[in-house]
């Protein structure tokens, strides 16, 4: 003999039983994958960090590096304005007139180029 047919009770429960069972499937399928993407990006951040690791270390010796040439180039740039110190006092103590009028002519020269230029601001 055939079964019985089914009541709407039952049709309902079987239903609400089938969504029951799709939305746990579709809630472990979705923390499946998103356990699987959590560690592939695990994987990924371990990948990366001796990477990372060996480009800040690049950058920290390329910071030293610049920042012992810029420390040379001080320590040259004194030198040579010491020694640019010398060569004009030496000058100075045996040319005496030329020095004052050499410090003259520039002092005019400059006077000149201000008057000049704020002539050019009246106008």
């Amino acid at each position: 003999m055939n079964s019985p047919a089914k009541t709407s009770a039952q049709l309902a429960d079987e239903l609400r039983s089938t969504a029951q069972d799709a939305v746990e499937s579709t809630r472990a399928y979705a923390q499946n994958a998103v356990d699987a993407a959590g560690q592939k990006v695990r994987n990924l951040r371990s990948d990366m960090e001796p990477a990372v690791e060996q480009i800040a270390s690049r950058v920290q010796q390329a910071v030293q590096r610049g920042l012992e040439a810029a420390s040379k180039t001080g320590v040259r740039a004194q030198e040579r304005f010491g020694e640019a110190a010398q060569v004009t006092s030496r000058y100075i103590a045996d040319q005496p007139v030329r020095s004052v009028l050499a410090a003259a002519a520039a002092g005019a020269a400059i006077t000149a180029l201000i008057v000049l230029a704020s002539r050019r601001r009246d106008d």
